[in-house]
């Protein structure tokens, strides 16, 4: 008994050494830190990349001085002829910056509308247009990334009036498509004024119609229009 006595304690006392032995590795896996290191290098890339490159020409619009709008055309029950529902914002910002050589950086190009400012001769249009046609809860904004202006001469006009072609990507809640807006500019030294008009439609942007008792019909058809002010900074 005495024999078997010894046993359990020189097994015990191993037991207890293995035990000790096991918990150094845990201690020593809280003081590696891989990810640490990591963190800084993820937030240096979008600061690089807002900042304009030297010889860069930035025209960045006047949001007291620009304004947003739809039009569609409609047929309400109350009216003998279609008429052009119309929606307007003033709640416009962004900016087109050119290079060098005059091509358009798009990752620094963009135009966003804030589409919940919305407002037209009807609060009953604008409520449906916001909760069921553009889902502004959800979708606040809608962004157009300027792709190249062509038609634009260079060296920039700084007078006169300039017919070109904005191209680019307009994103409406999740859909975004490759539009051409038909651009007229007035050029100045400091800055310019002009509007931008294209045409999209509902199916394309997956929009719900307007549906309400007073519509008889709503065309397929959106015209969309920006009147815009830049400032121009080299």
């Amino acid at each position: 008994m005495r024999r078997v006595g010894v046993l359990f304690l020189i097994l015990a006392i191993a037991i207890g050494m293995i035990a000790c032995g096991g918990d150094e590795p845990a201690e020593a896996e809280p003081t590696a830190e891989p990810a640490a290191t990591a963190a800084p290098a993820a937030t240096a890339a979008p600061e690089q990349a807002a900042e304009p490159a030297e010889g860069a020409t930035v025209y960045t619009i006047d949001p007291a001085r620009s304004t947003a709008r739809y039009l569609v055309k409609e047929q309400l029950a109350n009216q003998e002829l279609p008429n052009d529902a119309i929606g307007e914002t003033m709640d416009v910002t962004g900016a087109i910056v050119f290079d060098a050589e005059g091509n358009v950086v798009s990752d620094q190009s963009q135009i966003v509308v804030g589409m919940a400012g919305l407002t037209s001769d009807s609060s009953r249009r604008d409520g449906y247009v916001r909760s069921r046609t553009l889902e502004t809860d959800q979708y606040p904004s809608a962004t157009f990334v300027v792709k190249a202006m062509q038609g634009l001469p260079w060296p920039l006009p700084t007078s006169g009036e300039v017919t070109v072609q904005m191209v680019g990507d307009l994103t409406v809640k999740d859909q975004t498509r490759e539009v051409t807006w038909e651009t007229v500019i007035q050029a100045g030294a400091s800055e310019a004024a002009g509007t931008a008009k294209t045409m999209i439609t509902f199916d394309q942007f997956d929009m719900t119609k307007p549906s309400v008792a007073i519509v008889l019909s709503v065309v397929d058809e959106i015209r969309l229009e920006i009147d815009f002010t830049v400032t121009r900074e080299e």
